[in-house]
């Protein structure tokens, strides 16, 4: 390969990589302004005037849909942490480890600890829907 591929490609790459790093932002930003709706719409039959049963199933419906929705961005990040190492994979595959290019990713531990993020946030999200949906139902106390 000459030196006009090997740039063609480290720029291809580097241009995917931030394609997936705006896929996820997108992905989380969607889900934050989801989730802060849920959780508004939660609080507000939690607090109203309503029948038990009533309560319950509209209590259920809330948590199980933002529980939904965490999961399937979890989802769509890990998908978009595959295609990057791929991308990053094939970087070292066609440029080598000592390549003229800069490389456009972090190796090794601070590339874990930049995805880190996303999947806490999904992930704590989760959780805050289970412990809502078994306070809702009265398993608390």
């Amino acid at each position: 390969m000459d030196r006009t591929e090997t740039a063609q490609v480290a720029t291809y790459v580097a241009e995917q990589l931030a394609a997936e790093r705006e896929l996820v932002s997108t992905r989380l930003n969607w889900n934050l302004t989801f989730q802060g709706f849920m959780i508004a719409s939660y609080a507000l039959v939690a607090t109203a005037e309503a029948s038990e049963p009533a309560r319950l199933i509209i209590q259920s419906a809330i948590t199980i849909s933002g529980f939904i929705v965490a999961a399937a961005t979890l989802a769509g990040v890990l998908a978009a942490s595959r295609q990057s190492d791929y991308l990053k994979k094939h970087w070292v595959r066609v440029m080598g480890e000592e390549s003229i290019y800069p490389r456009p990713f972090s190796m090794g531990s601070g590339s874990r600890m930049g995805r880190l993020p996303p999947r806490v946030i999904c992930a704590a999200l989760m959780l805050m829907w289970c412990v809502l949906q078994v306070a809702g139902m009265g398993l608390f106390g």
